[in-house]
């Protein structure tokens, strides 16, 4: 799962990423394409097997209400000279069966057109029985001799004692290009080829199924009856038949086709990259656990002991990856989440540090709070726990002035704070807004200095600075912290001025996470009970 996230959230994946969704779109849309063809394409077989079995539906009603008419008109004795006159009025009717038969027991006596036969022929055994919903006999392609139709064949067809021959219907000679057809008689169980091209029956019945499957299989069937279920019609469409006929078309929706997806997979990546970025992931996660406390001692330059720390936070990333504060920060501020943010930091350096603390040991914790936070009735709340009766820690709250901050107000939340048990010190002294006039007028307890005073080169105007920002510091009878303290000539520097309290920076030690911190606290720092209350 972290191999996903860490995919969805790299920065170097927008290409790979906007390729598989164009990939993925395209095939989609195609798929999509390919169901509405395929769909269309049945709907076209289904109307074109329709209207190829309407011939045959009027053929099958024509003789069932020939037979019917025989039925009911035929009167005098069969073979008679006024039953032939009934044969041939009933024959005369516009449904274009004209030879009417009379075969009692599957033996023709006479018809319309030869009358009385001088010899009875006898039909034998009919090829479709009678055992079916119309009571029908067939006899398919016999010779017509008999009728006097040398070289003829034809269907007979038999209801009780009377007959008639079918006449021949063929497949519509307008049939598309594109379909394949065969005609079969169908009676129960039993089918038989009549017309087409044979096998297409057997194939069709073979692939009922979704018409999407179709494409996929290269091939296209479509199978349907007339209302009597005896002549069916199997039709076949193979999908080289179908491109061939509209190629230009394919190619149409092929372009169609990736133009779509190339839209879509350019707004499906602007969804992603609003929802997997950095912004929209820190704001669904700012949540307990997502939060990590690193802690950088702090070192009492008095006694070459690390007597406390500051709190940094860190944030944890969807793909677990530590975040550091200048990534979120302001994201918090835009967002006006600083004192929920400030509420979660406190919350987890109280937890770390109070499971972890050796007994009989005190630890200055120091705290960044935003400038726009900075009121008493807000701040006391979330640092209650540090406040305690018998809490171990001294807690120093560090302030950044900003012009957000009139001196006024600051002094008011400072007096407040500081009356709680808070000590309150001006963070990045020397920097942005930071003025001697704030360090006079403000009753804090100390000053950080801003690390680059520390952090500048030897005999630059930084360096020399540092001097008269320490000896203005120790003349307001401040404590002092100087941060930023990487080289160890620096920081015997700083000692040797026996001005400065305390220092931190990647000179002592980088900021540790919590285990880290306390394995460190228990080489560099005092032993527990052997260290007083600060009072810095």
């Amino acid at each position: 799962m972290s191999r996903f996230f860490g995919f969805m959230i790299a920065e170097t994946h927008g290409r790979g990423l906007r390729l598989a969704l164009w990939v993925v779109a395209f095939g989609t849309l195609l798929a999509l394409a390919t169901w509405v063809v395929a769909e269309q394409v049945a709907v076209n077989m289904r109307v074109e097997t329709h209207r190829s079995l309407a011939g045959f539906e009027r053929l099958r009603s024509n003789v069932l209400s020939t037979f019917d008419e025989m039925d009911r008109r035929l009167t005098q004795p069969p073979c008679s000279p006024a039953f032939l006159d009934e044969l041939r009025r009933i024959a005369f009717l516009p449904d274009g069966i004209n030879e009417l038969l009379y075969a009692p027991n599957g033996v023709v006596q006479c018809s319309v057109n030869s009358g009385r036969l001088a010899r009875p022929e006898i039909l034998g055994a009919p090829d479709i029985m009678p055992d079916n919903p119309f009571a029908i006999a067939f006899w398919v392609d016999i010779d017509l001799g008999f009728l006097g139709l040398d070289g003829l064949t034809g269907t007979l067809a038999q209801r009780g004692a009377l007959a008639m021959i079918v006449p021949a219907s063929e497949l519509p000679a307008n049939a598309p290009r594109w379909m394949d057809q065969e005609l079969v008689f169908h009676f129960g169980d039993t089918w038989m080829h009549r017309q087409g091209e044979a096998g297409i029956y057997v194939e069709a019945l073979a692939a009922q199924g979704p018409a999407i499957a179709s494409v996929f299989n290269g091939v296209f069937y479509q199978l349907a009856c007339d209302t009597g279920g005896i002549h069916c019609i199997a039709g076949r469409s193979y999908l080289s038949q179908l491109f061939g006929l509209g190629w230009a078309t394919v190619g149409v929706i092929l372009l169609v086709a990736a133009v779509l997806a190339a839209w879509v997979a350019q707004q499906l990546h602007g969804l992603i990259e609003r929802y997997w970025s950095f912004e929209a992931r820190f704001l669904r996660r700012l949540e307990k656990g997502s939060v990590v406390c690193a802690y950088q001692p702090l070192l009492c330059l008095k006694t070459n002991l690390v007597t406390g720390c500051e709190v940094l936070a860190r944030w944890r990333d969807v793909d677990g990856t530590i975040v550091p504060p200048d990534r979120f920060l302001p994201i918090i501020e835009r967002h006006g989440l600083t004192e929920r943010f400030t509420t979660m930091v406190v919350a987890c350096a109280y937890a770390d540090l109070t499971a972890r603390l050796p007994s009989g040991l005190r630890l200055q914790v120091n705290f960044n709070i935003f400038p726009q936070d900075l009121d008493a009735g807000r701040l006391l709340p979330i640092f209650a726990p540090f406040l305690a009766a018998g809490s171990p820690f001294d807690v120093v709250i560090e302030i950044v002035e900003t012009a957000e901050i009139s001196p006024e107000t600051a002094q008011v939340e400072i007096e407040r704070l500081r009356a709680a048990g808070l000590r309150i010190y001006i963070d990045d002294f020397g920097a942005g807004y930071s003025s001697m006039h704030s360090l006079a007028a403000l009753s804090i307890d100390g000053v950080k200095l801003d690390r680059s005073f520390a952090m500048a080169p030897d005999h630059s105007v930084m360096a020399r600075m540092l001097d008269h920002a320490i000896e203005l510091v120790q003349a307001s009878g401040r404590s002092l912290v100087v941060e930023g303290v990487e080289a160890s000539e620096r920081l015997e520097y700083l000692k040797a001025t026996g001005l400065v309290d305390f220092v931190q920076g990647y000179g002592i030690s980088r900021p540790l996470l919590i285990d880290a911190f306390m394995a460190f606290l228990a080489e560099r720092g005092p032993r527990p009970r052997s260290r007083p209350r600060l009072v810095a």
